[in-house]
């Protein structure tokens, strides 16, 4: 390659083989979807032990673009502390098809359980569990779980 202004004779250009602009993507195509989709449950996991603390301290839940409070998957009811594990809005069935789990009577108790979670997911223990729903997220964001026309009516 001949130097010109567009081809500055530069060092490391003899280990280049094509130049081109990439298309724009939202998520980076060297990350597996299954790793993408643990990595948002474990953020969403920081975000729901922040807002356990929250509620422990009595302060108010943040709101949301909308002004509604943030949605938590975990909930007081009179057994105890019930929380799910969600990918998205969709919660990851644990045991025997559910998602819903009684964690104890102390609220501390769910921020040690979000804990105990994340050691799973990141030893891969929830990857069948995860791996599937987000491939039914993607075949329904490409259209692909559409019923044709006809079976439609």
């Amino acid at each position: 390659m001949a130097q010109t202004p567009e081809h500055p004779a530069l060092s490391f250009m003899k280990l280049v083989q094509k130049t081109g602009k990439l298309a724009k993507s939202s998520r980076n195509k060297r990350i597996d979807p299954l790793t993408l989709a643990k990595n948002k449950v474990l953020d969403a996991l920081k975000v729901q032990k922040g807002y356990v603390a929250l509620v422990a301290e009595g302060k108010p839940l943040p709101k949301n673009d909308a002004g509604r409070e943030a949605s938590t998957w975990f909930s007081k009811q009179t057994d105890g502390w019930w929380t799910s594990i969600r990918y998205g809005q969709l919660s990851i069935p644990i045991a025997d098809g559910q998602a819903d789990m009684l964690i104890g009577p102390k609220l501390e108790t769910v921020t040690a359980f979000y804990d105990a979670v994340a050691d799973a997911i990141a030893a891969g223990e929830l990857d069948a569990q995860i791996g599937k729903l987000q491939a039914e997220r993607s075949a329904a964001l490409a259209g692909k779980t559409r019923k044709p026309a006809q079976e439609a009516a």
